[in-house]
């Protein structure tokens, strides 16, 4: 019996996987998201090739002058865009503040999202010139169409780390646990920051890698 066992059988008796005789030319197998909390109950599916990879979205900003509420990037049309973070967002809790599209359309630091994507790491490096508490949200926000109302963005993961009373000294940044992973194509990506206190200088430079599926 133990003979007969899959992992014995030669090539030509293997058969092939699941759906593969109906699968579109060149496509690969995968796994769907799901729903479930441990992240197991995907189905397999047939996925084009050409929607797997992944997408790597650099951020590099500062603030010389660091907040309790959060701020984002310049304007575009700022001199100082795209690294300077000064705009005051009015508010220390993402979820209690919005953006109107004359704002969030104008970010320097600002991601239009090409495909739906998951968020997989934020990787990088802050410095700050004082022992204060520095807290980096990553958001996302997904226009409508047509719509000129504000909108609150969405938080797809909040990090907070301690400076090192200089801005010589990087504190390092290595997230893969991301509170709210999706991106859907047309979604806009972009950084915010706070810190316990005000007055820091505070620079920041992240990579935020994405999957497609």
């Amino acid at each position: 019996m133990a003979a007969n066992e899959h992992k014995n059988l030669s090539d030509i008796n293997r058969h092939n996987p699941k759906g593969f005789e109906n699968a579109t030319n060149d496509t690969v197998l995968s796994k769907s998201e799901g729903t479930s909390a441990t992240g197991t109950d995907g189905n397999l599916v047939w996925q084009s090739k050409s929607l797997m990879g992944i997408t790597n979205y650099k951020f590099q900003g500062y603030t010389n002058a660091g907040t309790s509420n959060y701020a984002y990037g310049e304007d575009i049309q700022d001199d100082k865009s795209p690294f300077e973070m000064d705009v005051d967002y009015g508010s220390a809790a993402v979820a209690l503040g919005s953006l109107s599209p004359t704002n969030f359309f104008r970010i320097g630091q600002g991601y239009s999202i090409p495909e739906n994507s998951v968020v997989t790491s934020i990787s990088g490096w802050i410095t700050n010139n004082e022992a204060t508490d520095v807290t980096i949200a990553l958001c996302k926000i997904t226009p409508a169409e047509g719509v000129d109302t504000g909108v609150t963005p969405i938080v797809v993961d909040e990090i907070t780390a301690t400076g090192l009373t200089s801005n010589n000294k990087g504190v390092r940044i290595n997230e893969t646990t991301i509170t709210t992973p999706q991106l859907s194509a047309g979604d806009i990506l972009f950084p915010m920051i706070k810190q316990v206190g005000s007055g820091s200088i505070i620079h920041l430079t992240l990579i935020v890698q994405a999957t497609t599926f």
